[in-house]
């Protein structure tokens, strides 16, 4: 009985060691910005963005992942400006 119980723990032990997690999609690893305040929902790609600009509260740099499993959405201006659609000279 003894050994039955061991080997199952090992086989369990086993399986887990051996499961994947997802793997990262691509710029997960990269840096981003946000608002620490509890009202921002977004996070931006550019430290400069008018709308993090605009944050009175602390700004953190975290993962993009990290910004998304804490439900935050990328920032449309950055969005825009990582998609080439703004051009930089138009904003000023």
């Amino acid at each position: 009985m003894k050994k039955i119980f061991i080997t199952s723990i090992f086989i369990s032990a086993l399986i887990i060691s051996c499961s994947k997690e997802e793997p990262p999609a691509p710029g997960d690893n990269e840096i981003v910005y946000v608002c620490a305040s509890s009202s921002a929902s977004t996070y931006h790609t550019r430290r400069d963005c008018g709308s993090i600009k605009q944050c009175s509260e602390k700004i953190l740099e975290v993962t993009r992942r990290k910004a998304r499993e804490n439900e935050r959405i990328i920032c449309s201006v950055c969005s825009r400006k990582d998609s080439g659609e703004i051009n930089k000279d138009t904003l000023k």
